[in-house]
């Protein structure tokens, strides 16, 4: 394995008793760049302290359809560039550490239905592009729940960066498709085409993640980024309208760091070539992944 990538924000930023508003109907973790961006600069620095060497921009609700829940549309850019400034100020210590900054779903999470037009997302992209150019050492596409978006965003990431990581999104008791169903091994295949460095997956149970090992192999090189979960009393009805909230987050029993980490040596031993945690996961869960690789 290469890289460590830090642990989740928002779910972090609640552990640590900030205000972190419901992610379907505010902006969720992008509250934090207006009301405690200290708290965010702190758990980048966590993250960097327990032996991550990647660590991501906190815009991942950053986005003008999101912001616009607040009023806040307008404040795209400067937000944008505000998680980019905390990134760089955490790591000035740590040279050796590069930041990815994200790209985001333009929408509610799991939410493809609700996706715009291409050109409506080409352009969120390349804003959000020409800000992070000459700062972003890779451009993280994450969280993608259509072939669509995520292909659109890798070739526009693709325009700014020459390293671009792609992650997927999926749903069900398996983790085999995506949210608009669409198949993960078709997702895959698809980012195969643009040559990218890497394509991951990520927010999902850690046993639905590791069921797909062999599909995520089929890419160059391949990444997770679970949640710190594993599926209990999952719902088995996943038809089109079904909210995926439910069956990822209602349905799923929290695990501890150590926990995390020993599914995550599964992935490492498999050939990943980067590992971090998303939503329930900290800097604790990023420690226990390093303490792996010390072992």
């Amino acid at each position: 394995m290469k890289y460590i990538l830090d642990s989740g924000m928002g779910t972090e930023l609640h552990e640590r008793g900030y205000e972190v508003p419901d992610w379907k109907k505010s902006i969720w973790s992008a509250h934090a760049l207006n009301e405690s961006p200290n708290a965010v600069l702190e758990i980048h620095k966590a993250n960097i302290k327990a032996g991550c060497n990647v660590i991501t921009t906190n815009n991942y609700y950053v986005t003008p359809a999101i912001l616009k829940r607040e009023g806040l549309e307008s404040k795209f850019e400067s937000l944008t560039q505000r998680s980019i400034d905390l990134a760089i100020e955490a790591k000035e210590d740590h040279p050796d550490v590069l930041i990815a900054v994200a790209f985001p779903p333009i929408e509610t999470s799991f939410r493809p239905d609700l996706t715009p037009s291409d050109e409506v997302i080409t352009d969120f992209y390349r804003g959000i592009g020409a800000i992070a150019k000459d700062q972003a050492d890779i451009i993280l596409c994450e969280t993608m729940s259509s072939i669509r978006e995520g292909i659109t965003a890798a070739k526009i990431a693709k325009e700014y960066s020459d390293r671009v990581w792609l992650s997927w999104t999926a749903r069900g008791l398996s983790g085999e498709d995506l949210p608009n169903g669409e198949s993960l091994s078709d997702a895959i295949n698809a980012g195969n085409e643009l040559n990218i460095e890497c394509q991951l997956i990520n927010c999902l149970a850690m046993d639905c993640v590791t069921q797909q090992i062999e599909t995520l192999k089929e890419s160059e090189n391949f990444g997770i980024f679970a949640n710190s979960s594993v599926l209990e009393h999952p719902v088995t009805d996943l038809g089109p309208d079904c909210d995926i909230d439910i069956n990822h987050h209602s349905n799923t029993k929290t695990v501890s760091p150590k926990e995390y980490a020993e599914e995550a040596k599964k992935w490492i031993e498999a050939g990943a070539y980067v590992v971090g945690g998303c939503c329930s996961t900290g800097p604790e869960h990023i420690k226990e992944i390093s303490n792996l690789l010390l072992d």
